[in-house]
């Protein structure tokens, strides 16, 4: 949930970015976002109990190429006019039992840390992304790809509207753990959940609306809200289809200061 929420200031940053080298203007040496808000989104991935939780925004930059943003640090080693490629390291918070009573005798999911390579694509105001996600650590041991197209307009000069669809796969390693239940967890679920083998395919399907509005030139509101469908063997989980749901919202409003 952090993560998915910082990466709007991420792209707000990015975007400013990309309005300076429009202009002939070279992008800042350094840049500095600090920002808090609120997102509110499900407990555990295919809960249908919902939660709302404050978010830092906090995101460091130099010159574009190097990023520290939230709880990831990324390097663009490759960047042209249309073309970006991305690649870092991010941490991921796991599931807990704690979180929801459904997820008691399951044990808990660690995740920690997690490699991303991104590739992007910009075409006027349509941008392309692939990113390819592998966990180094932890439990959930499993690998996504999630393709994504952006498409954003410029309202007057200080309102941003964004609307990016995206699909996920994820591998088995990831689906099993994730979405799984073994034999022995279901001996020792409190819920009674059946034993539950999931396998690699489509994980989900979904649809982000992001809206920007500058105060001034250093301080942005942001606000997003989120629709995705668990689909495959994540949808026909126990975890999903007697405890939760495969309908999964999420919302987000923050302010960030920039400069």
């Amino acid at each position: 949930m952090v993560l998915a929420a910082t990466l709007c200031v991420t792209a707000a940053v990015q975007a400013a970015a990309r309005s300076a080298a429009a202009q002939d203007q070279p992008p800042a040496e350094w840049s500095f976002t600090l920002g808090a808000g609120a997102m509110y989104a499900s407990d555990y991935e295919g809960s249908d109990d919902y939660t709302v939780m404050p978010l830092p925004f906090v995101e460091v930059s130099w010159q574009d190429r190097i990023r520290l943003s939230g709880l990831g640090i990324f390097a663009t080693p490759f960047m042209t006019d249309g073309l970006r490629f991305d690649l870092g390291v991010k941490y991921e918070f796991g599931r807990y039992e704690d979180d929801n009573d459904a997820l008691k005798g399951l044990g808990d999911l660690e995740v920690g840390a997690v490699a991303v390579v991104r590739f992007g694509y910009e075409a006027g105001a349509v941008n392309l992304g692939l990113e390819i996600a592998r966990d180094l650590t932890g439990d959930r041991n499993g690998l996504t790809a999630t393709a994504e197209a952006e498409y954003a307009i410029q309202l007057l000069d200080d309102v941003r509207l964004s609307m990016t669809p995206h699909l996920t796969w994820a591998d088995d390693e990831y689906m099993s753990n994730t979405f799984g239940i073994t034999a022995a967890q279901a001996a020792r679920s409190a819920r009674g959940l059946a034993s539950y083998d999931a396998g690699s395919g489509l994980k989900d399907v979904g649809i982000n609306l992001g809206v920007g509005y500058a105060l001034t030139d250093s301080i942005q509101v942001m606000g997003q809200v989120g629709y995705s469908r668990l689909l495959g063997d994540a949808a026909d989980s126990p975890l999903v289809t007697d405890e939760g749901s495969a309908d999964q919202f999420s919302a987000m409003l923050g302010l960030a200061y920039r400069w």
